[in-house]
């Protein structure tokens, strides 16, 4: 492991959208990226537009070869990784779990080494986004600023207690689908009213990049709202609708996604287990 290299296992949607965030914008080289796919065509894809891209014939060759080994495959598909990896891992890598299940406390019994959880956005494909990151036991102060400033270079990095991964993730990786049906609804209606489709969703995108650039400048929501909505004008009307409607549906799309993960966390560790 002369130079330190990024391993993904795993090349779906999110083990593809890390590779493109890494090399997008020079973050990582991608002569120092390995990756391993089952179906070996989709990772080859990849090279088509990233020729010095490193492909693994094994998961076991990731792990023999990197320093970061970020898992990117179904919950489902984890117990078949660890009977091919081994669940002893050497003390100078780390191995990254992205996914929803199962727990850090579960990969650090499961596991010898040393465990992160990384939740991305899908943003971060576009240079823009959010890491949620949380720290197993065993990993310590130095490796914890080392794997800061690697994923740094993609996103804007918040460092959470576990116990409260399932709230920021709302906002920050399912966020991008939420914002996205709401800003298409708007367009819908739009098109409801005789707007072409094509020119309705056009300027819902254009809106809602010029949004997101207003609030970053000015920081704040509050503000914003008020800016535009202005009293006796049609954009209070319709956000009286909203403040009427919208919350209790969002505390229930809180509740649902909670869940969810919830039953995900108990049915991957009974997998696990079995």
């Amino acid at each position: 492991m002369e130079e330190q290299k990024i391993g993904i296992i795993g090349t779906g949607s999110l083990g593809g959208m890390l590779i493109k965030a890494f090399t997008g914008k020079g973050a990582w080289p991608a002569e120092r990226i390995l990756v391993f796919n089952r179906t070996s065509a989709k990772a080859e894809k990849f090279r088509e537009d990233l020729p010095g891209l490193g492909l693994a014939s094994s998961p076991r060759d990731v792990v023999d070869q990197c320093r970061w080994i970020f898992l990117c495959v179904k919950p489902g598909d984890l117990k078949g990784l660890l009977a091919e990896t081994g669940t002893v891992f050497d003390q100078d890598r780390l191995l990254v779990s992205t996914l929803l299940s199962p727990s850090l406390q579960e990969l650090d019994r499961l596991l010898t080494g040393k465990i992160v959880r990384l939740y991305p956005s899908v943003t971060q494909s576009v240079g823009h986004g959010v890491n949620l990151v949380c720290f197993g036991s065993r990993v310590t102060g130095a490796e914890r600023e080392e794997f800061i400033g690697l994923v740094d270079r993609i996103g804007k990095t918040f460092v959470v207690p576990e116990e409260w991964v399932r709230p920021y993730g709302d906002i920050t990786s399912c966020g991008p689908a939420f914002m996205a049906y709401m800003v298409y609804s708007l367009a819908n209606e739009a098109v409801a009213h005789g707007v072409e489709r094509e020119k309705a969703e056009e300027m819902a995108m254009e809106t809602m990049l010029g949004t997101a650039l207003l609030l970053r400048e000015e920081g704040s929501f509050s503000g914003l709202i008020s800016r535009v909505a202005t009293p006796g004008g049609c954009t209070r009307e319709g956000l009286k609708v909203l403040e009427a409607g919208l919350p209790p549906v969002i505390k229930e799309v809180f509740r649902a996604t909670w869940e969810r993960e919830q039953a995900l966390n108990e049915k991957i560790a009974a997998e696990l287990k079995g």
